[in-house]
């Protein structure tokens, strides 16, 4: 199936406490590149996150989101560290003995010296990418389901596109099989036009046609552009990603149309052949956003 290299996808769920939110998002690139931006607590996962959106893409830029939103949960992450106020409050008990200062230590003084803090956010990370896999598998879900449905329609112009070429290729093919006699007519015209005095030796002009029409001879550039029309279409309609495949084919199949072009005398066949490069070019600028 064609895919697209563009599209979008989206999910969000909760993980303790906090909204979770993944966004995925992929443009056209010869090659595969993932970048991948996330919170802090997520950044031991990058790297699992990174081949999941490789299995399931084979070729284009591709950047996804992780973001959590945790405002309810700051509101009660505070802990107090018993133990470190303990030993402040013992400090400062020594001191204040030792500086014949009188008194107690006072709370102030204790949480002067970070005695209360945010607690830490230290997840279980199996936890949170029990969490987070299915978000992203379902991100990626919305952006193949993108890049399918504009697949179809790069699938349908490409078809085509693709019809045309076959049937100018079969064009060519018809006027390459005549081309002997129309050569050898050309040279008995010409002849005639020199003058009826001129001794003519049939055999001779029929060999200087064969000859003319040899070094003219398309017929092995018309089959292999077929074959590779033929293996064009196959490509589009298979499952597997294509588009690298399509572009090394474009690549054959204007070497061969150029070389129509080159060795062809005849005008009509020049002018498909110009017909032919034309499509061959429209057909190279949608490539360009296959997977």
């Amino acid at each position: 199936m064609i895919r697209s290299m563009t599209g979008f996808g989206s999910a969000a769920g909760e993980f303790a406490g906090r909204a979770v939110s993944v966004e995925v998002k992929s443009v056209n690139n010869r090659f595969r590149e993932v970048v991948a931006r996330m919170p802090k607590i997520c950044a031991p996962l990058e790297e699992a996150v990174k081949k999941l959106v490789a299995a399931r893409v084979e070729r284009g830029r591709v950047d996804l989101w992780v973001q959590l939103d945790d405002r309810e949960l700051k509101k009660k992450a505070l802990k107090v560290d018993y133990e470190f106020a303990g030993e402040v409050w013992a400090l400062l008990s020594q001191l204040q003995e030792r500086l014949n200062l009188g008194g107690a230590p006072t709370l102030d003084q204790v949480l002067s010296l970070g005695v209360v803090g945010p607690e830490e956010d230290n997840p279980d990370l199996e936890e949170l990418w029990a969490a987070l896999k299915p978000l992203v598998n379902e991100a990626l879900d919305g952006l193949t389901a993108m890049r399918e449905a504009e697949g179809l329609n790069l699938a349908d112009d490409l078809e085509k596109r693709l019809s045309k070429l076959t049937a100018a290729n079969r064009q060519v093919e018809e006027l390459a099989s005549s081309a002997p006699d129309v050569l050898l007519e050309k040279l008995q015209n010409r002849l005639s036009e020199l003058g009826a005095g001129v001794k003519v030796d049939q055999s001779r002009l029929a060999q200087e046609a064969a000859l003319l029409a040899d070094r003219a001879d398309i017929t092995e550039e018309v089959v292999r552009l077929a074959s590779h029309l033929s293996r064009f279409a196959d490509i589009i309609a298979g499952e597997e990603a294509s588009g690298r495949r399509l572009d090394f084919l474009l690549q054959e199949m204007g070497r061969e149309v150029n070389t129509m072009g080159s060795k062809s005398q005849d005008l009509e066949v020049t002018g498909l052949v110009l017909d032919m490069k034309a499509e061959l070019e429209k057909l190279r600028e949608q490539v360009q956003n296959i997977e």
